[in-house]
Parts: structure tokens; sequence; C-alpha cells
């Protein structure tokens, strides 16, 4: 891609080299975060009509019966599914420059984050405001313990459980209990 050339971020592709600094990036951020000042300074009592009205004009797809605590903060949306009876604690952030895709029936605990976006290693890259994303992916029936940190390239199996400050790094087969820093499979569930 070159340096100059629009960013449609709905077309970039995993591992390809993009301006995350764009102008036509920055819309859309802007935008979600317009959305986003709205959903968190609500008050609890309009909680209801939020998860209504403006929580589904921030993702691309989002599922029946899932319930975010505010605060909580998405970069972009456009890129993000949810599923349905999901719960999400508060202060979960989404870095979603990339494609991030969560099941059914997935509990998060308070101060995850999921990050798709890696930036180069080259400052000189980084200072011209080069990156490039992976895809995050979180099966069904998920528990995601307090204090995770999820990055780009994780994909995350049906029935797992990820222990409380767990850094995730690396793809968890389905159904395993995993833990640590960085995360690793402890054991098998069931």
């Amino acid at each position: 891609m070159k340096k100059d050339q629009k960013v449609d971020i709905m077309k970039i592709k995993p591992g390809e080299p993009f301006m995350g600094s764009s102008y036509e990036m920055h819309l859309v951020k802007q935008k979600t975060a317009e959305i986003m000042y709205q959903i968190n300074s609500s008050k609890p009592g309009e909680r209801k009509a939020i998860h209504e009205t403006l929580i589904p004009k921030v993702f691309k797809k989002i599922g029946e019966h899932t319930w975010f605590d505010f605060p909580f903060n998405c970069d972009h949306g456009v890129t993000t599914e949810i599923g349905s009876h999901c719960y999400f604690n508060h202060h979960f952030s989404i870095g979603d420059s990339g494609r991030v895709k969560i099941g059914n029936y997935v509990l998060v605990g308070p101060y995850v984050g999921l990050y798709t976006a890696q930036h180069p290693l080259d400052s000189k890259k980084r200072k011209e405001g080069w990156q490039t994303v992976q895809p995050i992916t979180i099966g069904n029936n998920v528990w995601i313990g307090a204090n995770c940190t999820i990055l780009g390239g994780v994909k995350i199996g049906n029935n797992c459980v990820i222990g409380a400050g767990s850094l995730v790094t690396k793809s968890i087969p389905a159904n395993s209990l995993a833990y640590g820093v960085p995360c690793r499979v402890v054991r098998k569930i069931g």
C-alpha cells in the first residue's frame, strides 16, 4: 500500500501494511468516539435504552441479550461482530482496526482489552504511521477473567476459560483452561 493511498477499514487484509493515521481511519474512529461518548455519559437509568438504540450503532453485528457495563471503549466498531447472550464487565476495551469476532454466551471480566493492531519494530515506519492488523476470534461459551489482554492473531476456542491477568499472545484450543503471562493451556476442561 502506498503512503498516501486511501484506507478502507473494511478492506484491510491481515498482515498487510497500511497507514493507521489515515484520514479515512480517523473519520471512522471519530464517528465511533461520538457514540461512545454518549454511551459512557449516560445515567444508570438510561442503560436499557442505550443498549437498544446506541450500542447497535457501534458494531458491525451484535446479537440479542448482550450487555455492557459502562464505561467501555471501542475504537472503530465496524469490524467487530458480537454474538448473543454475552456480558462485558466495566472497562472493556476493543482496539479493532482489524476484525474481531466474539461468539455466543461469552463472559468478559472487568479491564479486559482486545487489540488487533500491530506496529512495526522499525521506528521510522512507526513514526510514519504504518501498522498491520491481525484478527481476534473468540468462540462460544468462553469466560475471560479480569485484567486480560488478548492480542491480534489469537483464536480462543469454544468452552475455554482464560484466567484473570493473562496475556494471550497465541491461540487457545477449545475446552481449555489457560492462564499466565504469557497465557498457556494448563489443562483440558470436561
